[in-house]
């Protein structure tokens, strides 16, 4: 051992990058899914460019979108059969994966229009620290089958009835 390797730097911890998808179309991507995983490659370049390893949780539907080398784990269903994938279900599996890789720091992607905000308080809900990056503007997808990813203010009717009445999109 040389007199100047105890000046070496130590390997930087990794990030984390969970993408929630939006909205759900007979083909995907849509064009909502399409902008989360242009999002989602330019944080990733971003966060490489300052030398941070980065560890990539998408779901599905953003995955179409996303070249499969980017990819280190793809959330396709919830863990329990016939159960809606959610966004907290996203999260509990990437919660794995970044456990498993050492993570502790996250950064959600989604859309900016209420979805962050739940997804950044489902990051803290799970132990880590979430990271604050710019998404970009994702819009809504008219041709969804998915009624509250429409519009703005569909989503927020169906915050709502999440908040208060708990209530599942399927």
């Amino acid at each position: 051992m040389g007199p100047f390797e105890s000046f070496v730097r130590p390997p930087k911890v990794p990030i984390g990058v969970v993408a929630f998808s939006f909205g759900l179309t007979k083909c995907e991507p849509n064009p909502c899914n399409i902008a989360l995983a242009k999002a989602v490659q330019r944080i990733v370049r971003e966060e490489k460019q300052r030398g941070i390893s980065v560890v990539v949780v998408a779901q599905w539907e953003i995955t179409t979108a996303l070249p499969s080398k980017m990819i280190d784990y793809i959330v396709v269903n919830h863990r329990q059969r016939c159960i809606y994938l959610d966004s907290e279900e996203v999260m509990a599996q990437a919660a794995e994966v970044f456990s498993r890789e050492g993570v502790s720091h996250v950064i959600p992607v989604a859309n900016p229009f209420l979805h962050l905000h739940k997804c950044r308080q489902l990051v803290k809900q799970s132990g880590f620290t979430p990271i604050a990056r710019n998404i970009g503007r994702i819009g809504f997808c008219q041709k969804s089958t998915q009624w509250w990813t429409r519009g703005p203010i569909r989503l927020i009717l169906y915050a709502v009835l999440q908040k208060f009445f708990g209530w599942r999109g399927r």
